[in-house]
This record gives structure tokens, sequence and C-alpha cells, in this order.
């Protein structure tokens, strides 16, 4: 589901828990650089749901993933 080809573009992420949330993708993380989980993350800048932060999602937290226009 997640891969860095994500990186540079505007997604809209909804969590298994049901939360929304819009951003840019920042950061692709590797399954061997994300410590101690193991599994592929992103990072997400510029979202409206929490102005100002860097927002981080592992895969096993994300239901579905949207790329936006």
């Amino acid at each position: 589901m997640l891969s860095q080809s994500l990186e540079g573009k505007r997604v809209k992420i909804i969590c298994t828990d049901g939360e929304e949330f819009e951003g840019i993708v920042s950061d692709y993380i590797f399954p061997d650089d994300n410590e101690p989980e193991g599994i592929a993350a992103i990072d997400i800048e510029d979202c409206p749901q929490r102005p100002g932060l860097c927002i981080g999602f592992n895969e096993d937290e994300i239901e579905s993933i949207e790329v936006l226009g």
C-alpha cells in the first residue's frame, strides 16, 4: 500500500480507527528503518486536522490512502 512514490503528493488517509487526515507526504520510511515496528510508514505535513505538525502513520494504522488531484 505505502511506497516511496507517494513522497510529495497530497493524500487522504483513513485510519483503522476511522479518523481522516489530508496532507502532503513529506517522507516515506522503509520497513528496515522503522524500528522497532519493522513496517513501512509515512509522514505528512500541511495537514488541516493538525496544523503546523508533521504526523506519522505506520502502514498497519492505515485503512485506505488516496492520492488527491
